[in-house]
């Protein structure tokens, strides 16, 4: 499955916006069947990094859109490691 990071910069961040805007993943995703949503936040830096694993970088805007997150920029992920084991994507 596809998969792209995007990098945002969210003004005035808090642990409660956060949480906020991400409470819905749980009850509804983009698609899911095929879309996996995870994000970090970097409080400090008012930075959130996001991962999707999905179809399309146009649904995957799309969803940062409706969060009120505008991403510095996206990138298409080509090489995934975990667990010392390395894949393409």
């Amino acid at each position: 499955m596809t998969r792209f990071l995007a990098m945002v910069n969210v003004p005035g961040i808090t642990e409660e916006r956060f949480r906020e805007a991400l409470d819905q993943v749980r009850k509804w995703r983009i698609d899911p069947r095929h879309t996996v949503v995870r994000a970090v936040c970097c409080l400090g830096d008012r930075k959130v990094l996001v991962e999707c694993e999905g179809v399309e970088q146009a649904v995957f805007e799309r969803w940062l859109q409706e969060r009120g997150w505008k991403p510095e920029v996206v990138h298409r992920v080509d090489l995934v490691h975990e667990g010392g084991y390395i894949w393409k994507v």
